[in-house]
């Protein structure tokens, strides 16, 4: 999996917890900030960020340049300003060793074997790192928001093993309140009561990204109710229900339901962490009973991806990168009238998570095998060193690509079918103007959906037919040379096969053809990605463009190629 970032800043609050990450666009993470970024943040002073700004970043993972587009309608302008973390400093981990005298006896040597960051807001020996940002250079009574931005899991290494076994199987697999909350309750309580004092009309908002959005909910969940009520929005993206885990922490249905009024979540229905302990509180399935579904933490939607891929997959559905900006500063969303196939995708996979976890307990799997399980599954480990693990993990991944493969299938008939029953709704004269909008603007999204996936299609029968073409000719040269030498009776095998040396699969196929047939073919979906991109951030402002008329959506189009990634841009 490799670091897939959002397409524009749109969305302020997932600009906020994407930032929390290293090696992303606008990042917080201290450690990675310029010398005069950090000697701003040593001062005492805050650093300004704007994302009403584009921003031009190069992505280690893909090696390759991105643009992502500045954002419109943002809070603030799209301004807020990282203050720095109080008592940040530098923790020597020391190791005493003694050493023998050349002249007989020992003496004490010290070495320094690990570094780490700590203050208030920052553990990283704990893995936990958060950002605390305001909307004014300096916390005080013009202040109207701050906000804390909570990182999630880093990648998967020795360094990080805290964030995974210590917090993220533990509550994936016990329900645990998790190491990290703990430190984010600490640091929340201690930024609200400066709040209180210095800023007495403002309000925290909180965003954060997988374990982020554990860290978070839970973090929130130990504070008081005076505490609580300078607590604003908790936006969260790719997190799990947390139900569970609040009530094994003792909170009360009215204390649950608290937080929950002050939570949203955005989630993707292929996305395994977010799909963690959702299972019946999404929607209905055929042969489901009149069992009402379960009632999760907070206000959950269900993004409709611009990949319908895994979570292991270069477009990982864990990642910022298939998020699609409706247009309003939100995402866009499934729901029973636009795409509900997406819900039901979604309660499958939560089911199927569930039971396979149950498989795991059942097979008599306890304690840190059932970690190790569940981290093998979370990090795409196909490899699993523990047999009574294997035929779980198996039966897991069958279905999971099912799940999604059908998902796929099932969008692509609703698209076909509600085309031109949004047509016949726009023909028909009886809505009204806010409806027509609607009407209009999804539309505008269901089309581009589909002419993605039937551009997707095309490029990979494309790529199939050159293949199987290239492959039919190589079988008939080799049978070919089979049959000369067999019918070969003055000459020896060797000089038949001097004199068919020529014939050759470079005389009859041409691989400068076929990269440039692939490449043109890759820049076409690109194309159409782009129009399709166009085309739902248009449907947002739809009453802008349809006053301006074309000019307006042709200088966005132009926009958006310009700021494209750079993958199958050029087709030359």
């Amino acid at each position: 999996m490799t670091n897939s970032n959002l397409r524009t800043f749109d969305n302020f609050y997932s600009n906020l917890a994407q930032s929390a990450y290293r090696g992303r666009p606008n990042l917080f993470a201290y450690e990675r900030l310029t010398k005069e970024e950090i000697k701003v943040l040593d001062s005492g002073k805050a650093l300004e960020y704007d994302f009403s700004r584009d921003n031009k970043f190069y992505n280690d993972d893909k090696k390759e340049w991105e643009i992502t587009t500045g954002g419109k309608n943002l809070p603030n302008g799209g301004k807020v300003y990282l203050q720095p973390d109080p008592g940040l400093h530098t923790v020597d981990e020391m190791l005493d060793l003694q050493v023998p005298n050349p002249n007989g006896g020992y003496h004490k040597e010290t070495y320094t074997i690990n570094q780490y960051q700590k203050g208030l807001l920052t553990d990283e020996k704990a893995g936990f790192n958060a950002y605390y940002l305001t909307d004014t250079p300096t916390l005080g009574k013009d202040t109207k928001k701050t906000y804390m931005a909570i990182r999630g899991s880093d990648g998967m290494r020795l360094s990080t093993w805290n964030d995974w076994v210590d917090n993220d199987a533990q509550f994936a697999i016990n329900d645990s309140h998790i190491p990290q909350a703990k430190l984010a309750t600490k640091g929340l309580k201690e930024k609200i009561a400066e709040m209180s004092k210095k800023a007495p009309n403002a309000q925290m908002d909180l965003a954060a990204h997988s374990l982020g959005t554990m860290v978070s909910v839970q973090g929130i969940a130990d504070l008081s109710n005076q505490e609580l009520k300078k607590i604003g929005k908790v936006v969260l993206l790719d997190g799990p229900d947390t139900t569970k885990s609040l009530k094994k922490m003792g909170l009360s249905d009215e204390k649950i339901k608290l937080i929950s009024d002050k939570v949203e979540y955005y989630v993707n229905p292929f996305d395994m962490v977010s799909m963690l302990n959702r299972e019946h509180t999404i929607t209905k399935l055929p042969g489901d009973g009149k069992e009402p579904l379960k009632k999760p933490v907070g206000k959950v939607n269900i993004i409709v991806p611009l990949y319908y891929t895994e979570s292991f997959d270069a477009e990982s559905s864990h990642d910022f990168g298939v998020y699609q900006p409706d247009g309003k500063g939100n995402f866009l969303t499934a729901s029973e009238d636009f795409h509900p196939e997406l819900l039901r995708a979604g309660e499958k996979f939560a089911r199927l998570i569930a039971s396979s976890l149950d498989a795991a307990k059942k097979l008599g799997i306890k304690g840190n095998v059932a970690l190790n399980i569940f981290s093998s599954i979370v990090t795409g480990d196909i490899s699993i060193r523990l047999p009574l693990g294997i035929s779980v993990y198996e039966n897991f991944k069958k279905q999971y690509g099912e799940i999604v493969r059908e998902a796929r299938l099932e969008s692509i008939k609703w698209d076909r079918e509600a085309i031109p029953r949004y047509q016949e709704q726009l023909r028909s004269g009886n809505l009204t103007g806010e409806e027509r909008i609607l009407i209009r603007a999804r539309l505008l999204q269901t089309s581009s959906q589909l002419a993605i996936f039937e551009t997707e299609d095309k490029v990979e029968n494309v790529k199939s037919y050159l293949s199987n073409a290239k492959e039919e000719i190589q079988t008939i040269l080799n049978n070919t040379n089979s049959e000369a030498i067999g019918l070969a009776t003055y000459l020896t095998s060797s000089e038949v096969t001097a004199l068919l040396s020529d014939f050759n699969i470079s005389r009859f196929w041409d691989e400068g053809i076929e990269g440039k047939t692939e490449k043109a073919a890759g820049a076409f979906l690109t194309q159409i990605e782009q129009l399709g991109t166009t085309l739902v951030r248009a449907s947002g402002t739809f009453e802008v463009v349809d006053t301006q008329q074309a000019e307006d959506f042709n200088s966005l189009l132009a926009d958006v190629k310009n700021k494209w990634r750079s993958k199958n841009v050029d087709a030359g």
